[in-house]
């Protein structure tokens, strides 16, 4: 198929979970023998069409420059859906985007809204709250639109789509890249380099620092264990860059895709301390698709995260990692001592997630997923 990947806010390749997932997709689709031509974010100095194996990178950029006004990339979508005359678009849902959609529409062409975000509103969204003071709420009404457009959606969970739109959901999940990230990219040479004392246990932390991500969880936990010379707590993403904070430790702050496999790989713990509290959102359900802990799986990481589902079935506690209490520094503490003084455990939990993410979670399985029902709806 020729497919039209749109997903304008997005700048590939580049450090967030968005700008992966992309990048993933789209390779991962051209590797099933498909033709990808990607739309992705235009940024200063950059190429404007670039090809990189099967996949053709279309940047491009609008005015106002602000995410706000993603929809205004229409007219670019459709000069490049003019040229290629794809078999199906894919949107990566946004807000104030809609424009892959849209060109579909007008073009007659079958097209899958991809949503990693909810569509619906929470309780005490100032979203819903401005629609409401427009009376006839604009914003409920398009992105409702966006939904009975596209051919079928895909989510991490169904809750995060209108009522409506359920029957036609396809759940799926990110995952890894289990080529690049395995435990086969361990080296000393790496853990030198980055600092790691020569016989540390090194307890990871590798994503965003927003305070749902539970980074000020880690920190505490670090801190409760500056008495165990034998840890080493690696903070991987953010801004802040420099030694722990009342801990043994370092901030490596945002580091390229292409580095991660080797960072990660340099771990012994991983660690994903979501503090859902912080994130009102997530009152819809859990729908993020964790990208650090598939990370850490392939990469061998026995991991420790929170008792929410999805989460419990991707980590099972005593089988792939261990669950402690949701922000609670304590027992996140008291479990990394426990991974920490049995190398036996660690090993069979990290190779045990190793299996697992390769079974169910790589982003060869997502891809397949996604190829099923582009293939349904382009019959």
């Amino acid at each position: 198929m020729k497919i039209l990947y749109v997903a304008s806010d997005q700048v590939v390749p580049g450090t967030t979970g968005g700008s992966v997932h992309v990048l993933e997709v789209a390779r991962g689709l051209a590797a099933r023998g498909h033709e990808v031509h990607a739309v992705i974010r235009q940024t200063a100095g950059g190429l404007v069409r670039e090809q990189t194996g099967h996949v053709s990178w279309n940047r491009v950029s609008w005015i106002p420059q602000h995410r706000f006004f993603r929809f205004r990339a229409a007219r670019a979508v459709e000069r490049v859906a003019s040229e290629m005359a794809p078999d199906v678009v894919i949107e990566r849902y946004y807000n104030f985007g809609g424009e892959g959609i849209t060109v579909a529409a007008r073009r007659g062409i079958p097209s899958l809204l991809e949503v990693n975000a909810p569509i619906v509103d929470h309780a005490g969204s100032i979203k819903a709250a401005l629609d409401a003071a427009l009376l006839v709420r604009p914003l409920r009404r398009y992105r409702e639109w966006l939904c009975r457009e596209a051919r079928a959606l895909v989510a991490p969970i169904p809750e995060i789509v209108p009522a409506f739109a359920r029957d036609k959901t396809v759940t799926v999940t990110w995952g890894a890249n289990v080529e690049a990230f395995a435990p086969s990219r361990r080296n000393l040479a790496t853990r030198r380099s980055l600092g790691i004392p020569e016989a540390a246990i090194v307890v990871l932390f590798a994503g965003s620092f927003r305070p749902w991500h539970g980074v000020h969880v880690f920190e505490a936990a670090a801190a409760r264990l500056t008495g165990r010379t034998d840890l080493f707590f690696l903070l991987v993403g953010g801004e802040t860059r420099g030694a722990g904070r009342g801990y043994r430790g370092l901030r490596l702050g945002a580091q390229p895709y292409e580095r991660m496999p080797e960072i990660v790989a340099a771990g012994d713990i991983g660690v994903a301390p979501y503090d859902t509290a912080r994130q009102r959102q997530l009152s819809l359900g859990f729908y993020w698709s964790p990208l650090k802990i598939f990370e850490y799986m392939a990469s061998a990481l026995p991991t420790l995260t929170i008792p929410r589902f999805p989460l419990t079935e991707i980590v099972r506690d005593g089988e792939e990692g261990l669950l402690f209490r949701e922000a609670d520094p304590a027992d996140l503490a008291r479990h990394i001592e426990r991974l920490a003084d049995d190398a036996g455990l660690r090993a069979r939990l990290g190779s045990a997630a190793r299996r697992r993410v390769v079974e169910h979670y790589s982003w060869a399985r997502h891809c397949e997923q996604l190829e099923k029902v582009l293939e349904r709806i382009a019959a």
